[in-house]
């Protein structure tokens, strides 16, 4: 019975070590016989499409060429794991095309048209590793993820904006001064909504732009720099208000939005929640700015829109909260003196976490 159970187990280790070393010979064959190239670009792009031609040149040119072909733009699985290429490789410039081949990667038009083919010949000649092989067993520190969490804490912080608060509370007051408190909820409701629907687009129309252009991480280093800049501003303003430049609407489009809050009507409100927003988003976009740099680079437009519309939705909810109180009929007088007295400390707030942000963004912790 022993001897029986000693050959079982024999046979069984070696079938198990026969297979093994046949896995890794057929590993090494492939490994000499065949080249791995990954190919990342995105659909539409035009510096894609002008290297796509060299790649299929190339393909029909060298039989052991094994080139993958990945779109990131619209695919979300493709998208991340480009960027673990980018991590494992130490690429800066997360932009396609881009060609990994061996140890080394070539980003543009330009390199990959110069260099490619020298590329392949040594791997054909030499032998490489198949960078899928170097991804899998590299050890990537681990980023701080892009959450629902951060999104909500960072549309809060960008909700607490005076200017945009005191627009509304002007127009409330001027209603409630005509006698029109019954057009407070639909003429409000129209301001918030515009608001909402013009920074909604606004940050759509950024997004598509970023992805078609592929430079979500030159924008990300930008927005960092931005944030950081505009948080200084804020934290000023905290001490100096009032001396120096500050984030607010313009001086100089001040009257046009007067004009239409004295005309308290439902177009008005239409037209303002627009202007409003367009005037603001310049001044007051820096953590705006930052979050869709850090969607951009992570994400596909279509991931991101869910995104986008809870940042959105979150950002005019302190509208909603003052258009409720003053409906139920807490006077103009004290919501502005309460706007007054806490305009500062919404500026340092906001000031602070931008910084932050802007910092986290330039380490690449996020």
């Amino acid at each position: 019975m022993n001897k029986i159970y000693f050959m079982v187990s024999f046979l069984f280790a070696f079938i198990v070590i026969f297979s093994l070393a046949n896995a890794e010979c057929t590993y090494c064959k492939m490994n000499k016989d065949e080249t791995c190239v990954f190919f990342f670009y995105g659909k539409d792009c035009f510096a894609c499409q002008e290297v796509e031609p060299l790649i299929s040149e190339l393909e029909g040119k060298y039989p052991q060429l094994n080139v993958h072909k990945l779109e990131i733009w619209h695919n979300e699985t493709n998208r991340q794991l480009f960027f673990k290429f980018c991590d494992v490789y130490c690429v800066n410039e997360k932009l396609v095309p881009i060609v990994f081949i061996g140890d080394k990667f070539l980003v543009g038009v330009e390199p990959i048209k110069n260099n490619l083919e020298n590329e392949i010949v040594k791997c054909v000649d030499f032998g490489c590793p198949c960078p899928e092989e170097k991804v899998r067993n590299a050890t990537v520190v681990p980023k701080l993820k892009l959450t629902i969490p951060i999104i909500i804490s960072a549309a809060a912080i960008d909700s607490i904006n005076p200017c945009a608060f005191a627009v509304l509370i002007f127009l409330l007051t001027y209603l409630i001064a005509l006698g029109s408190k019954r057009k407070i909820l639909p003429i409000g409701l129209s301001y918030i909504f515009m608001v909402f629907l013009t920074y909604f687009l606004a940050g759509l129309g950024l997004f598509a732009t970023v992805e078609t252009t592929g430079v979500s991480m030159i924008l990300y280093r930008v927005a960092a720099v931005i944030a950081i800049v505009a948080g200084a501003i804020n934290v000023k303003d905290f001490f100096f208000y009032g001396k120096g430049f500050s984030l607010e609407i313009p001086q100089s489009r001040k009257p046009l939005i007067e004009k239409y809050i004295h005309r308290a009507s439902l177009p008005a409100a239409l037209v303002l929640g627009v202007l409003v927003a367009m005037f603001e988003l310049p001044c007051t976009g820096g953590v705006y700015l930052a979050i869709l740099s850090m969607l951009a680079n992570t994400m596909t437009r279509t991931s991101a829109i869910p995104y986008l519309f809870l940042y959105n939705l979150i950002f005019v909810m302190p509208l909603f909260v003052i258009l409720v109180i003053m409906y139920k009929g807490v006077s103009a007088e004290k919501m502005e003196s309460w706007r007054q007295k806490k305009r500062k400390y919404m500026k340092l707030f906001a000031g602070l976490f931008m910084i932050v942000l802007g910092i986290t963004m330039l380490l690449e912790l996020v």
